[in-house]
């Protein structure tokens, strides 16, 4: 590739990144990443649990989105109540744009009527967006390899965030909404007035148990679930089915939106394959890219790991019926 074209590449990676960070990063195993997804998860097993996931978005493109997290949460079931603690970062474009994020997060569990539990939830962050500009080419630079005259702005800010959400689940029912970004953050390097936008979640789904029995071990069951995002003026529709035999697990998405103002109806379409051993589960899954971007943008892997300590309790506990991929 001749010199002009490589900078000129550089510059469409950078627009692009910086366009595309006007929306949060997403996992296509979002419910490997409860965390992630929604305060209300925080403490959403029996005891606790530490969970890790990577994704490497388009991998054919220079400039990959990355994006890894690493959570840890416990359920204090004398107090009804559980903490969590979640890491993410992602990171995208030849100049690392990266966006960084630490919280803490807190759910309560309450029971209104029998059978229904209702989770709300409430996270804190602190959040940092950061680029290397040494890596950037400006305009002036196109036709010489002499230093830019452009100013660059600053190479990391920091702000604070909050996070909200509320999930009602019975034994194989749930449903939730989560709205994130309340205080809109900073998202500029230049000290103006843009802001992160508020992301608003909607999630749900029904598990039908083909074989064993909800209050001992469940062998085998089919899940529908969906998830439905609302950012700025994006929308994005994920609907899912599992089917789960022990210890495997296989899953089918589709990803996009069929009504709406957004040119983009139809994204990706994600296969996913799962395995639990014990306190282990493992989950890959692969989004093949159908929109317009097309398949030549390598698709997009993903990774994820749960741990989950074995712990004794007296006190009578039910788990949210989510599949944990």
């Amino acid at each position: 590739m001749s010199y002009f074209k490589k900078h000129i590449v550089a510059i469409l990676l950078f627009l692009f990144c910086g366009a595309a960070s006007a929306q949060d990063p997403h996992f296509t195993q979002f419910y490997a990443s409860p965390l992630f997804l929604s305060p209300s998860f925080a403490g959403g097993i029996a005891g606790y649990r530490t969970v890790a996931n990577y994704r490497n978005q388009w991998t054919s493109i220079p400039g990959s989105f990355n994006t890894f997290s690493l959570s840890w949460d416990h359920n204090f079931i004398a107090f009804r109540s559980g903490l969590g603690f979640v890491a993410v970062r992602d990171q995208a474009g030849a100049g690392n744009l990266g966006n960084t994020k630490f919280g803490t997060l807190y759910s309560y569990d309450f029971t209104p009527v029998s059978d229904w539990h209702i989770r709300p939830g409430l996270a804190f962050y602190l959040q940092q967006i950061s680029i290397d500009y040494s890596k950037l080419i400006f305009g002036d630079q196109l036709f010489s390899e002499l230093p830019s005259v452009t100013q660059p702005g600053n190479n990391a800010v920091w702000d604070i965030d909050v996070a909200t959400s509320i999930l009602a689940y019975s034994d194989n029912v749930w449903f939730g909404a989560t709205w994130d970004h309340m205080l809109r953050p900073v998202a500029s390097f230049y000290n103006d007035n843009s802001r992160t936008p508020p992301k608003y979640s909607f999630y749900g789904g029904y598990r039908y148990i083909t074989k064993g029995f909800m209050m001992s071990k469940i062998e085998e069951s089919i899940t529908f679930a969906f998830n439905f995002r609302i950012q700025d003026i994006y929308r994005q529709l994920d609907l899912g089915l599992y089917w789960y035999s022990e210890p495997i697990s296989f899953g089918v998405w589709w990803r996009g939106m069929p009504k709406g103002n957004t040119s983009r109806r139809v994204d990706a379409l994600a296969f996913m394959v799962g395995y639990k051993w014990e306190q282990i589960s493992i989950g890959y899954s692969y989004d093949f890219t159908i929109s317009r971007l097309g398949l030549n943008s390598g698709g997009s892997h993903e990774i994820s790991m749960i741990y989950e300590f074995k712990v004794s309790t007296k006190k009578k506990w039910k788990s949210i019926p989510c599949p944990t991929f």
